[in-house]
């Protein structure tokens, strides 16, 4: 469960970085 949580805020980070 904790992991799943990580990797999500992972991947929303890279998309933010990605976007901007």
């Amino acid at each position: 469960m904790g992991w799943a949580l990580a990797d999500l805020l992972l991947v929303s980070g890279v998309a933010t970085a990605t976007t901007l």
